[in-house]
C-alpha cells in the first residue's frame, strides 16, 4: 500500500514545494542539496520517485525527503503529504498547486524586473549620451519627452537596485496597468 502511495506522490513537486529549486536534467531534475550547503548542484531527483545527493550521499524517497527535511515521523510525515488513512487527501497537492502558482508569479515578476533594468537603464544611457553630445535647439521640440522621462527612469532605476519588493512591485502594477512590459 505504501508503494502505491508513493507513486501517486509527485516527488519533483514536493521537493520544489520545500524550496529546493529543481531543473531538468535529461529524464531527471537536479539541485541544490538541502541537507548540506554548496555552490553546484549534487541533488538528483529521480523520474522513478528518488532522490540522491552525490554530495552528502542523502537518498531515499518522497516520504524520507518530508522526514529528513522537516524532521517528522513516518506518520507526520504521511499527514504533512496528505495522506490519511491509507489515501491521498486533497489537502497536500492544494499546498502544492499554491506553492507553484507563488513560484511562478516570484518568477515572473525577476524576470520583468530584469527586463526593465534592462529597458530603463538603455533609456538613460541613450538619454544622458544624447545630452552629451549636444541637442541642437531646432530639435529640442522633438526630444522634450525623452528629456521629461530621465528623473522618473532615475527613479525607476534606483528603485529597481536599492528598492524593497513593495516599491519593485508597485512599478510592476503600474507598468502591467499600462501594458507595458
Amino acid at each position: 500500500m505504501i508503494s502505491q502511495l508513493k507513486k501517486n506522490l509527485d516527488i519533483v513537486s514536493i521537493i520544489e514545494s520545500s524550496g529546493v529549486e529543481l531543473k531538468r536534467s535529461g529524464k531527471n531534475y537536479v539541485g541544490l542539496c538541502p541537507f548540506h550547503s554548496e555552490k553546484t548542484p549534487s541533488f538528483t531527483v529521480f523520474d522513478d520517485g528518488g532522490f540522491y545527493c552525490f554530495g552528502c550521499h542523502e537518498n531515499g524517497d518522497v516520504i524520507s525527503f518530508v522526514q529528513k527535511h522537516y524532521g517528522l515521523s513516518f506518520p507526520d510525515a504521511l499527514k504533512h503529504l496528505g495522506v490519511e488513512q491509507g489515501r491521498i487527501t486533497p489537502k497536500m497537492p492544494r499546498r502544492i498547486n499554491n506553492q507553484k502558482r507563488k513560484a511562478e508569479l516570484i518568477e515572473r515578476f525577476r524576470k520583468w524586473e530584469n527586463r526593465y533594468a534592462t529597458y530603463i537603464g538603455d533609456m538613460i544611457f541613450m538619454t544622458e549620451k544624447l545630452m552629451s553630445n549636444g541637442i541642437p535647439p531646432e530639435d529640442l521640440d522633438l526630444y522634450a519627452l525623452l528629456l521629461h522621462q530621465l528623473p522618473a527612469w532615475e527613479y525607476h532605476m534606483d528603485i529597481i537596485k536599492n528598492g524593497s519588493d513593495e516599491l519593485k512591485y508597485q512599478l510592476y502594477k503600474e507598468a502591467r496597468k499600462n501594458e507595458r512590459f
